[in-house]
C-alpha cells in the first residue's frame, strides 16, 4: 500500500463519525457556504441546500446538508429531497493519481468495509462504481441500519480531491421517500460540482 493510498483508506474509516450526528431539527438559518477544517476549504451547498450547522463539525471538516425547507422546517421541498454529509480529509490524504485504484478497491471486501456504517463487507451490496467529476462515485445498499434513523439503505458516495484533501459526500434519500438510482446520483454530483466550483475545480481529470 502507498503512502498515498494509505492516507486516503484513513480517511474513509474517519466517516465512521456519521453515527453520531446528534442535534438535526428545525432552523431559521439558511447557510449554503460554510467554512471547513482551518478555514482552506469551503463547504458550498448545490441550490435549494443548506447546511446544518448544529449537526456540522466543521473543525473536523465535516457537514451536514439538507433541503433548506427541512432545515427551516417549512413546506416547498426540493426535488430530489436528500440527506447529505460532507467529509473533507486531512491536508496529504489526496487520492491523487489512485483514482482508478480507488473505484476497483471499492468492489473488493476490503472496500465494502469501508463503506459499510459498521465494518461489515457483507452487509454491503455495490450496485455501481464510476470514475466521475475528477474522483469516484459508487451507488451501494448497506443491510445495517442506516447512519440516522429513517434513511433509506441505498448510498450515493462520492470521492474527490479538494486542495490535496480527500473529500467525500454521501447521500440519501428518506426510507418514506426514497430516491431513485438517477435522483440520487444527479443530487450527489450536483454537491460534488458545488464543491469543486468553490474551490478551484476538480483536481484531476473530469469526465463531466
Amino acid at each position: 500500500m502507498t503512502l498515498t493510498r494509505a492516507g486516503w483508506v484513513g480517511a474513509l474509516l474517519a466517516l465512521t463519525g456519521c453515527a453520531d450526528i446528534i442535534g438535526f431539527g428545525p432552523s431559521s438559518e439558511q447557510i449554503t457556504r460554510l467554512a471547513l477544517r482551518d478555514g482552506s476549504v469551503i463547504g458550498t451547498a448545490p441550490n435549494g441546500y443548506c447546511f446544518e450547522t448544529r449537526a456540522s463539525r466543521t473543525a473536523d471538516g465535516f457537514a451536514v446538508l439538507a433541503d433548506c425547507a427541512v432545515i427551516a422546517g417549512t413546506g416547498d421541498l426540493s426535488a430530489p429531497n436528500g440527506f447529505v454529509t460532507v467529509q473533507v480529509g486531512e491536508t496529504g490524504s489526496g487520492l491523487g493519481s489512485d483514482v482508478s485504484v480507488l473505484a476497483a478497491f471499492l468492489e473488493t471486501d476490503a472496500g465494502k468495509t469501508l463503506l459499510s456504517q459498521t465494518g461489515t463487507a457483507g452487509d454491503i451490496r455495490v450496485r455501481s462504481v464510476a470514475s466521475r467529476l475528477g474522483g469516484v462515485t459508487v451507488r451501494f445498499v448497506d443491510g445495517a441500519a442506516p447512519p440516522v434513523a429513517g434513511l433509506q439503505q441505498t448510498e450515493w458516495r462520492g470521492f474527490f480531491d479538494i486542495k490535496g484533501r480527500l473529500t467525500t459526500v454521501a447521500v440519501r434519500g428518506l426510507d418514506a421517500a426514497p430516491l431513485g438510482t438517477d435522483d440520487g446520483q444527479a443530487l450527489l454530483e450536483s454537491v460534488m460540482r458545488a464543491m469543486q466550483q468553490a474551490n478551484g475545480g476538480a483536481e484531476n481529470d473530469s469526465d463531466a
